[in-house]
């Protein structure tokens, strides 16, 4: 009875959230315009063979997760600013138990990262020529490294909320936090590229996992305590 619950109130905040974003498109308009903007004035300076060969597979594998890192910041970290700023945490805080409000927002931050990676990535190798030997291999890191950027950006979010100048704290806050999952994610991506071999990609996936899981267990003791002071 307690985790139908828990899982119905965490549905229904994403449900919340899915419905407020269809409306104002706020976090969609932000993530999207400088997702697109940013890949192509990169295609265009780069392009297909802008680069050496032997250099192909890391730059390009750092590009396309610089593209996706500061894409996903530029909408995730609003997930819990709107809500004081339309006023309704309050009747949010009474509304549901504080992992379902966690839970739901992460999830609403995985699915837009999801849709932006399955928009962009596909885009990315084409405009850049940038050829996956393990397309499985990247399908396992781009899932595993949005759903750990998911749950850093929510947390990250969800401490500056009630802070003046939100946007630049979440910045100072999440970096040092993502910087190590970046590094692990574009070794991941570049693993991907350069074998056709599945296990290629499992060194840099497993870090990936660790780092996510560090971040989730870490925001589902601190989260309620976050939420409710």
């Amino acid at each position: 009875m307690h985790r139908s619950t828990l899982l119905a109130e965490s549905l229904a905040v994403l449900g919340k959230e899915v419905a407020s974003e269809l409306r104002r498109r706020v976090a969609l308009n932000a993530i999207g315009l400088f997702a697109v903007t940013t890949l192509v004035a990169v295609a265009y300076q780069i392009g297909p063979y802008g680069l050496a060969e032997q250099d192909r597979p890391f730059l390009l594998s750092a590009l396309l997760w610089i593209i996706l890192f500061f894409a996903a910041t530029a909408g995730l970290s609003r997930v819990f600013v709107k809500e004081e700023d339309a006023h309704t945490a309050k009747a949010l805080r009474l509304a549901a138990r504080p992992l379902a409000v966690l839970y739901g927002k992460l999830l609403f931050n995985l699915l837009l990262l999801l849709a932006l990676e399955a928009i962009i990535v596909p885009l990315y190798c084409a405009l850049m020529g940038f050829a996956v030997k393990s397309v499985g291999g990247l399908v396992l890191v781009m899932v595993a490294g949005g759903a750990a950027f998911a749950v850093t950006s929510t947390f990250v979010a969800a401490i500056i909320a009630r802070a003046s100048g939100s946007n630049a704290l979440f910045a100072i806050l999440a970096l040092p936090l993502l910087l190590p999952l970046l590094v692990a994610v574009i070794a991941g991506t570049r693993a991907a590229a350069g074998s056709p071999e599945l296990l290629a990609v499992f060194p840099a996936l497993r870090a990936v996992v660790s780092l996510g899981g560090v971040t989730m267990v870490t925001a589902i003791l601190l989260f309620p305590v976050v939420w409710r002071d």
